[in-house]
């Protein structure tokens, strides 16, 4: 298999030896959307972090986690008196 360079320069021989006008311009169409590709994906390539950090992804995203008075007082609301494996079982069936 050829490198990335000896493939690039057979790609020039082959354009060199084309004699079409309508080739010509529809291999310099094909490259224009290549470049447009390109050009749209390099706006959402962002470079990784080094050390994943799930702060930073909480406040980028913006989240606020659960209101866990809010919370306690619907368990108190619906007064559950199942233990929770059962109620993880009965998920299950």
């Amino acid at each position: 298999m050829l490198d990335l360079a000896e493939r690039k320069l057979e790609m020039i021989q082959e354009v060199s030896q084309l004699r079409d006008e309508q080739d010509l311009q529809q291999l310099e169409e094909t490259l224009q959307h290549i470049r447009e590709r390109q050009e749209r994906l390099r706006k959402y390539r962002k470079p990784l972090p080094k050390k994943f950090d799930p702060e930073s992804v909480k406040h980028a995203r913006n989240f606020k986690g659960h209101d866990k008075q809010a919370f306690m007082r619907l368990v108190r609301e619906i007064n559950v008196q199942e233990p929770v494996e059962e109620l993880l079982a009965m998920l299950g069936k």
